[in-house]
């Protein structure tokens, strides 16, 4: 194998608040030869997650935290260009934790890289609706808040690609759903194309009251993305019985400081008819990844799953495109291409 650089973005410093463009800078790294077993990719997509943000900081308190000088580490699909490896070929297409970062060593022992499955439709859905968020919705709804016919469920961060995703499941379950998004526009664009119910913006000035009209009966099922101000408000109309699922608290990851995953569900027990909650990591399920991969990709294929994905193009632009997600500036699943 030739020498190649390998272009990636590594973390330059630590944020102060808020996540910038200057917390990240471009380093080139040599790629050595291959070694028995390994194999090398070529990215073509590079997933933006918001639990990365914690990530960035000093110390977390459940995730190792990125180290100055390493590669920011995510998500990625990209296509074998050389192997030294019997199980994958030149022009497999696989997903893997690489990171940001054009090029990547595979090892055929790691179980977080695997070949894709065939689809009709773009290989990104591995990182968005057949993805990490897909999976996130589908364990969440299916494991936890199991969703009957007739239940209110309340989604927040309605338009985002895990939140997209859990409302269509709780209306297949036939559950009443209500988003909640950041804008006019995803308030449209929840109910007109993904199907839900009512979704209020959260940046109304009667949001309290909008909470309560969209939910008469009170609120069986809340699907937690972002903690804050709406868990407050939305805690007030749960019903004896209620399930919370924690899937994240992304109101908390750009405030600069540790994100202590408990908090969210020690608040949920305090109630006074403390609904059934708690946190969850979609890796707890990881033996039914491969059903649950199986049957979103089917979903999403035959348009009962309805999907979008932002799109950032360069390698050197993932930096702008992360602050830009966490700023909520994205429709469904944010990515770059390479």
């Amino acid at each position: 194998m030739k020498q190649l650089v390998n272009p990636s973005i590594v973390l330059d410093n630590h944020p102060q608040g808020a996540a910038k463009t200057s917390n990240f800078r471009i380093a080139n790294q040599p790629i050595g030869a291959l070694k028995p077993g390994e194999f090398l990719i070529e990215n073509t997509w590079l997933s933006m997650d918001p639990y990365t943000r914690p990530r960035l900081n000093e110390n977390t308190a459940y995730v190792e935290p990125i180290k100055l000088g390493e590669v920011i580490q995510g998500e990625t699909i990209g296509k074998v260009v050389e192997s030294n490896s019997p199980k994958y070929q030149v022009g497999d297409m696989v997903f893997t934790f690489s990171g940001w970062q054009k090029y990547c060593v595979g090892n055929d022992t790691d179980f977080m890289t695997y070949r894709l499955p065939d689809t009709v439709l773009s290989p990104t859905i591995f990182l968005s609706v057949a993805g990490t968020p897909g999976r996130a919705a589908y364990f969440g709804l299916n494991k936890i808040a199991k969703p009957k016919a007739g239940e209110t469920m309340v989604v927040s961060a309605a338009s985002g690609a895990v939140g997209s995703v859990a409302g269509q499941l709780g209306k297949m379950a036939g559950c009443r759903v209500v988003g909640i998004a950041g804008s006019e526009d995803k308030c449209r664009y929840v109910v007109d194309e993904l199907g839900f119910d009512v979704c209020v913006n959260y940046k109304s000035d009667n949001l309290g009251e909008e909470i309560e009209a969209a939910c008469p009966n009170g609120v069986d099922i809340y699907f937690e993305n972002v903690g804050g101000r709406i868990s407050a408000l939305v805690a007030r109309h749960l019903n004896e019985g209620a399930r919370v699922p924690i899937c994240g608290s992304a109101a908390l990851y750009n405030k600069g400081k540790d994100v202590d995953v408990s908090t969210l569900s020690r608040f949920y027990s305090s109630l006074p008819s403390a609904p059934e909650n708690r946190f969850f990591l979609v890796t707890e399920w990881i033996n039914d990844y491969a059903s649950s991969i199986n049957w979103l990709t089917a979903a999403a294929e035959s348009g009962q799953l309805k999907f979008r994905e932002t799109v950032t193009e360069g390698l050197e632009n993932a930096p702008q495109a992360f602050v830009e997600l966490l700023e909520g500036k994205h429709f469904g699943k944010q990515l770059v291409r390479v």
